[in-house]
């Protein structure tokens, strides 16, 4: 009985709150820290992802204007491709005109 008066429930149910209020703020920054590498990783990933639409985007630029080249190319020889089929058209005409009056 003599304990019984020592130690009151009040002071024992503080005890337990004061425990428990520990306990919750142990597992909150347990928590924190735990949010905050997943914070940092995904700032990673950002970051490397970021980079990579970077690189991505210079390869299309690269590509476009390699585009433009290759078409201007293109053109170019669609361009050397007709002069040549017409003088080759005209040395054919000369060449029949020419057979032509040598049979004659």
């Amino acid at each position: 009985m003599v304990l019984a008066k020592d130690i009151s429930f009040e002071e024992v149910k503080h005890e337990a709150d004061v425990e428990m209020l520990v306990k919750n703020m142990v597992q909150t920054n347990s928590m924190i820290v735990h949010l905050k590498d997943e914070q940092f990783e995904m700032c990673n990933e950002i970051k490397r992802r970021d980079e990579n639409i970077s690189k991505l985007e210079d390869e299309i630029r690269l590509l476009k204007k390699e585009k433009r080249w290759n078409m201007l190319w293109h053109n170019r020889l669609n361009d050397s491709i007709d002069k040549i089929q017409i003088i080759f058209g005209i040395l054919f005409l000369i060449n029949i005109i020419f057979a032509y009056f040598m049979n004659r």
